[in-house]
C-alpha cells in the first residue's frame, strides 16, 4: 500500500476479506483487540497511514494478526524507497547492533572458524558491523541483505557484504550459509511460513537459522505498528516452521537491553533434534491497547493543567507513536529535547538538553520507551523540571 499521510483514506469497502481463520492453528475464534485511533495507524519508520490498527488475537495459539490483511503488493509498497527506518542510524542503533551481535554469538555457540553467516533483513547493517568486531566472529564471512538498505551503506569486501535486495531473488552467487540470521523481520512479511522456507533454502544441510522477533509473553509497543503484521507466539512459530522444512530446537527470551524480544533457533527438519517446549502464555494485549485508546485524553488533561508550554524529552519512535495515537497531545508539544538532537526523527524542532536551562517554564512529557521512563523522569526532576510520564498500564 502507498503510505498515505492521514487525510488520504482507504474506506472500509476497499479493505480485503477479513482473516477469519487463524493461519497458524486453523481455528476460527479470534478476539478483537481495541483500536487505539480512528482511521489511522503508524508504520515502524514513523509514517502515519490511513488504515486502522484492527487486529485479532487467537486464544488457541496466541498469534496476533490483522483482521483485514494487507496484500503482498501493499506490503511491498510499504517497503519501497520511502521506508526510512534503516536510514535512521546513530548511537542508539549502534548500541542495539552490539547487543544483538552478542546474542547471536551466544546462540551460535562458541568459535566456529570460517563460518558463513547471512543476516536477512539486515536494516542498516549495525548488527553485522558489530559482529565483525567480536573476537568470537573474527573469521566469519558476513553478508547482509535488506530491500531498504540505504545505498550509501552498501559495501562489499573480504569480511562484510551489505546489499540491497530480496533474499529469494537477489542472492545468486552467494551461499549456502552455515548460519542464517533474521532479526525483527519475520513480523513484517506477508507469509511467515514462506519466509521461513526462504531462510531454510539458504542454509547448509547442517546449518542453523536464528530468528529474533518481538515477544508475545507480554504486550508491548510492537502491537502498535501497522507493518508488524504478526505477533508470533512460540506455538505459532512452531506451526509456521513445520510448513517450511524447519524444526525449532531452541527458544528463549532476551534480557535487557533487548527485553521484549525472543530468539528462536531452527535446524532442518530432518535433523531429528527435539522440538523446544512451548509455554502457554496469555498476552495482556486488550488491556495494553485499551490504555492507548485513553492516552490522548489523559495526557492532554495533564499538560493543560500544568499551565506551561509543553515540550517532549525524546524524538524517536515513542514520540512518533504519540503523534499517531495521541494527536491532540502531540499538537501541544512545541519542541523536542534530546542529548543528541542530530539523531532526532523529523517530528519538530529539536533542542539539545541542557538541564534547568531547557526545563525552566516548561512542562516536559517523557516521550521515550516506557522501560526508560522512570530514569528520564528522575533526571528531569533532579534538574529542577516538571515531568509528565506515560501511565503505568503502558509499561513495556
Amino acid at each position: 500500500m502507498t503510505a498515505t499521510p492521514t487525510g488520504g483514506n482507504r474506506g472500509a469497502d476497499d479493505l480485503g476479506q477479513a482473516a477469519e481463520i487463524c493461519p497458524s492453528c486453523g481455528r476460527q475464534e479470534g478476539v478483537s483487540l481495541p483500536i487505539p485511533a480512528a482511521g489511522r495507524s503508524m508504520l515502524s519508520d514513523g509514517r502515519v497511514i490511513a488504515r486502522p490498527l484492527d487486529k485479532l488475537w487467537c486464544p488457541s495459539c496466541g498469534l496476533v494478526r490483522h483482521r483485514h490483511p494487507p496484500t503482498a503488493a501493499e506490503i511491498s509498497a510499504i517497503y519501497s524507497g520511502a521506508y526510512g527506518l534503516p536510514a535512521l542510524t546513530g548511537t542508539g542503533e549502534e548500541a542495539r547492533g552490539r547487543a544483538y551481535a552478542a546474542a547471536i554469538v551466544d546462540a551460535i555457540g562458541g568459535r566456529k572458524p570460517g563460518l558463513r553467516l547471512i543476516d536477512v533483513g539486515c536494516g542498516s547493517g549495525a548488527m553485522l558491523r558489530a559482529l565483525g568486531d567480536c573476537d568470537e566472529a573474527a573469521t566469519y564471512e558476513l553478508t547482509g541483505i535488506d530491500p531498504a538498505l540505504p545505498p550509501a551503506l552498501a559495501q562489499a569486501n573480504e569480511r562484510l557484504t551489505l546489499m540491497r535486495g530480496f533474499p529469494d531473488r537477489d542472492l545468486a552467487g552467494h551461499g549456502p550459509f552455515d548460519a542464517v540470521i533474521s532479526i525483527n523481520t519475520i513480523e513484517h512479511t506477508p507469509d511467515p511460513a514462506q519466509f521461513l522456507a526462504t531462510l531454510a533454502s539458504l542454509m547448509t544441510p547442517d546449518g542453523q537459522t536464528i530468528v529474533v522477533c518481538p515477544t508475545t509473553e507480554f504486550a508491548n509497543d510492537e502491537l502498535l505498528f501497522f507493518d508488524h503484521f504478526w505477533s508470533i507466539s512460540p506455538a505459532a512459530m512452531i506451526s509456521f516452521a513445520a510448513r517450511s522444512g524447519l524444526r525449532m530446537v531452541g527458544r528463549r527470551g532476551l534480557a535487557a537491553p533487548l527485553a521484549g524480544f525472543q530468539l528462536f533457533r531452527f535446524a532442518h527438519s530432518a535433523s531429528g533434534e527435539p522440538e523446544a517446549a512451548v509455554a502457554d502464555v496469555s498476552p495482556d494485549a486488550v488491556a495494553y491497547l485499551d490504555a492507548w485508546t485513553e492516552l490522548d485524553a489523559s495526557l492532554e488533561q495533564q499538560l493543560a493543567a500544568a499551565g506551561n508550554p509543553a515540550q517532549a524529552f525524546g524524538a524517536g519512535q515513542m514520540a512518533a507513536l504519540l503523534r499517531a495515537y495521541a494527536p491532540r497531545t502531540f499538537a501541544m508539544l512545541k519542541r523536542f529535547l534530546l542529548d543528541r538532537p542530530e539523531e532526532a526523527w523529523p517530528l519538530g524542532p529539536a533542542v539539545r538538553y541542557d538541564g534547568f536551562m531547557t526545563l525552566d517554564g516548561w512542562t516536559t512529557l517523557v516521550a521515550v520507551h516506557p522501560s526508560a521512563q522512570n530514569a528520564v523522569a528522575a533526571r528531569i526532576r533532579g534538574d529542577g523540571g516538571f515531568a509528565v510520564t506515560l501511565p503505568a498500564a503502558i509499561k513495556n
